[in-house]
């Protein structure tokens, strides 16, 4: 298949309004600045007329949309990656601090973390449901990746330990890993110390002993983990996140997500959360009808259930 040809401002101002979209003065100002692939491609699905669609053989829209009501859902979409980032950049901090401090309170030695002996066996690795033919590859590329950042990190803390200290404790060189890279850290991590990251991520957030959450086990952080880092690359490489699924089988959207996010936030913070998401939903609400159309993706319904249940449990 050809590559689509480049199209001026006005050559896709004019597509739109051929394929059934009414624009205004603003569409060509809000595409030169936001791009139409960003846009149109990314949010015009709530908007299709399929049996048109089908017909033409290409895009064609319901009676009635309007750009700028494509560009508020994207809008929307921008608003609820604002606000979830946010967040799981304060959860990924909680976990960064976790894992480097019990890592260094079981190892005291600055550079134990470039010994594989430092790690889960390969028996330890495969009983938390990881691939146990993976293992070998998984250790040697993380302890690859710290002692890479350890010699060659431009980072100015790290950078400024090494040349003072030479070697660079695990404290310090975590605040040079991706969350990405803490996941993998966590999986590596011997049973005890695991759980000692979780029982520290449960009394940093005062959540240890948490009725309503239950017991915070190894099992449920590495599968949350992974989960809470693919929505916090969602949100930083600004990709749409309404109805991103992730997780084994895609089946954990941004509902599911969220109360996987509430173990590593305090109470404040996760209800401040709930708080910001519910006026955007609402504000979404009266402002865009296709904003109702996604929230289901979203698990809305779910997510305002959940509330309730907790509400009346606890009065």
């Amino acid at each position: 298949m050809p590559a689509k040809p480049f199209l001026t401002i006005e050559q896709q101002v004019k597509l739109l309004e051929k394929r059934g979209v009414a624009t205004s003065d603003r569409t060509g100002p809000i595409l030169l600045r936001e791009g139409y692939y960003s846009i149109v491609n990314g949010y015009k699905r709530p908007f299709i007329d399929e049996q048109a669609s089908g017909k033409a053989g290409d895009d064609r829209y319901q009676p009635g949309t309007t750009f700028d009501s494509i560009y508020d859902l994207f809008s929307f979409d921008r608003s609820l990656r604002e606000i979830t980032f946010h967040y799981l950049i304060r959860a990924e901090a909680t976990v960064r601090t976790a894992i480097s401090y019990c890592f260094a309170d079981a190892h005291r030695s600055p550079d134990d973390y470039l010994l594989q002996s430092s790690f889960c066996t390969r028996e330890e690795y495969e009983s938390y449901g990881k691939d146990p033919d993976n293992y070998a590859e998984e250790l040697t590329k993380l302890t690859g990746i710290l002692g890479r950042r350890a010699k060659k990190s431009e980072s100015e803390f790290v950078a400024h330990y090494r040349g003072r200290y030479g070697a660079i404790p695990i404290w310090v060189l975590a605040n040079d890993l991706t969350f990405g890279n803490l996941e993998h850290f966590f999986n590596l991590m011997k049973p005890p110390e695991k759980i000692a990251v979780c029982k520290a991520i449960s009394t940093s957030t005062g959540r240890l002993g948490d009725r309503t959450l239950g017991f915070f086990d190894v099992n449920t952080a590495r599968v949350s983990l992974e989960v809470l880092v693919k929505f916090r690359n969602i949100c930083a490489h600004d990709e749409r996140l309404y109805c991103a699924r992730v997780g084994g089988r895609k089946d954990v959207n941004y509902e599911k997500m969220l109360w996987m996010l509430e173990r590593y936030l305090t109470r404040r913070e996760f209800y401040v959360l709930l708080k910001e998401l519910l006026e955007l939903f609402q504000d979404g609400l009266n402002n865009n009808r296709a904003v109702a159309t996604v929230l289901e993706e979203l698990g809305f319904m779910e997510l305002q259930e959940e509330i309730m249940r907790r509400h009346a449990k606890a009065s």
